[in-house]
């Protein structure tokens, strides 16, 4: 399949992911504070898988898939919802968000690796030139949380974590289209979501204090969030994007989730942008802009 360059709905649809990936991170460090990190991540993604499969059954008129696929949707559930959204809720609760946001970013350089060195993919100057631009954006925009990385902070493992939850999700972005050859986006998410979920199935109990019946009607909310913004629509529309543009261009996409996560930091945390941070934004979408064109 050829992946298309003209802007579309397509560049919507991952737009709006990534506005609602990037609000994730607020509400994700809301529940973990009366959630633990496994357990958020399974019900998150039960929650999703529970509210996506009745749409699923009504609108997909093929169920059915080979057991050669059917084992093929088992490894990229494992790789894009399992370990990825278990590494993730570690690594936010033992980060900060603006260092999660930003580490979450390696992933296009991570895909470029893969797709050139596993399938031998031809890069383009203007794709490895974007994604470098658009990672220099990034570093300017969450200026001083590698400084604490450096010195070997208390952050360190979360942002490990949130490393490894990158290239679990560069491994499912580029992977993922090979499937999408053959089966719809819908049908792909579901049973990757299903699959995911029962997984999860052993996780499920809140280790916090007072487990579920202790959690406040916020961290409630916060849960529901996350769950069906993050895990369903943001979800749906990157498949939708892997499908319609292919996984390189796709991914540039995640570059501009630390941006959306500030946004959503300064009016519900007091955080301030600062004059490089600004500049770093602007950076991000110039990055962008070179790489789709």
């Amino acid at each position: 399949m050829s992946e298309r360059k003209g802007f579309s709905s397509t560049d919507l649809y991952l737009f709006l992911a990534t506005v609602l990936w990037g609000s994730d991170y607020l509400f994700a460090k809301i529940a973990l504070r009366e959630v633990s990190p496994l357990s958020f991540a399974a019900i998150r993604t039960v929650m999703a898988t529970a509210a996506m499969f009745p749409l699923f059954l009504r609108q997909e008129k093929e169920w059915g898939v080979k057991p050669r696929d059917l084992l093929y949707l088992v490894g990229l559930a494992f790789l894009g919802t399992f370990a990825n959204r278990v590494c993730w809720s570690k690594g936010v609760d033992l980060t900060t968000a603006s260092n999660a946001s930003l580490l979450a970013t390696t992933s296009p350089i991570f895909v470029l690796l893969i797709s050139f060195f596993l399938f031998r993919t031809s890069v383009s100057w203007r794709a490895a030139l974007g994604i470098l631009v658009s990672f220099a954006g990034v570093s300017l925009v969450i200026q001083g949380d590698w400084q604490e990385w450096a010195k070997g902070g208390g952050h360190v493992w979360g942002d490990l974590l949130m490393l490894v939850a990158s290239l679990t999700w560069a491994f499912f972005t580029v992977l993922a289209k090979f499937l999408m050859k053959k089966h719809s986006t819908l049908k792909v998410t579901a049973y990757i979501m299903l699959i995911g979920s029962i997984l999860f199935l052993p996780f499920l109990s809140n280790e916090k204090a007072g487990g579920w019946g202790g959690v406040s009607p916020l961290g409630w909310f916060s849960v529901f969030y996350v769950a069906f913004t993050g895990n369903l629509l943001a979800y749906f529309f990157w498949m939708r994007g892997i499908q319609n543009i292919g996984p390189m261009r796709t991914i540039l996409y995640s570059y501009l989730t630390p941006i959306t996560a500030i946004l959503f930091a300064v009016p519900f945390l007091g955080e301030t942008l600062s004059a490089a941070q600004i500049w770093g934004a602007l950076i991000v979408f110039a990055g962008i802009f070179l790489a789709r064109s």
